[in-house]
């Protein structure tokens, strides 16, 4: 199975359903693989298939965070999809919760496919006129991405809102185990001077921070 990662700002979401609507990938444009989904791509794999197709957090089998409602194989801008989330599990919750942060702080959602390729166009290679779709997953990587040009904690504090961005999610309808992590972090950013130089300190409050921001992968 290969994966395809997508940047997109989401098209709708629906906090009391937990319903969200979003491109899972866009049909005649380049990825950078070089490939390029051919509109129809995903019909077959779709009509036949449906039932069978998950949704997954970062594709990792055991993480179901939700089921697809539907799956619109015929929108003209790309495979748009429909997805409920399970929030009375935490990790349904969380991982709704992280999207919907996302999306109000003016970042994009992060989705991608786990696929088969299963027809090429004879003439061009590039083009992919049929998928085999397993699952689609949102992914919990944007703190782990943006964490990693940070080298200290100063810079930790001035981050694209990072820190900001962190403290916000403390008002959101967080699992309590996830609340927990972000109150345990904020108290230790809070407790560190801008201008405390201790260097022997800095290790761990810096692997504090990505602990947190990996728990949205390794949870």
């Amino acid at each position: 199975m290969e994966f395809k990662q997508l940047s997109y700002d989401l098209k709708e979401l629906d906090e009391t359903k937990g319903v969200v609507i979003a491109y899972a990938n866009t049909y005649n444009f380049k990825d950078s693989d070089g490939d390029i989904s051919a509109f129809g791509s995903f019909e077959k794999t779709v009509s036949e298939n449906f039932k069978r197709i998950r949704v997954l957090k970062d594709h990792n089998p055991t993480m179901m965070i939700g089921v697809p409602l539907a799956i619109d194989t015929k929108d003209s801008y790309g495979l748009l999809t429909t997805s409920k989330f399970n929030l009375n599990k935490s990790l349904g919750k969380d991982m709704f919760t992280d999207v919907k942060l996302m999306h109000e702080s003016g970042l994009n959602a992060e989705l991608s496919i786990g696929y088969k390729v299963m027809q090429r166009d004879v003439k061009d290679k590039s083009i992919i006129k049929e998928y085999k779709l397993m699952e689609y997953s949102f992914l919990s990587s944007w703190g782990a991405n943006q964490l990693s040009t940070v080298q200290d904690i100063k810079s930790i504090k001035s981050h694209y809102g990072l820190i900001e961005l962190i403290q916000k999610s403390y008002d959101l309808d967080y699992s309590d185990e996830r609340l927990r992590q972000i109150e345990t972090l904020l108290k230790a950013l809070d407790n560190k001077p801008l201008d405390d130089d201790t260097p022997e300190d800095e290790p761990l409050y810096l692997e504090t921070l990505k602990s947190f921001t990996n728990s949205l992968i390794l949870k």
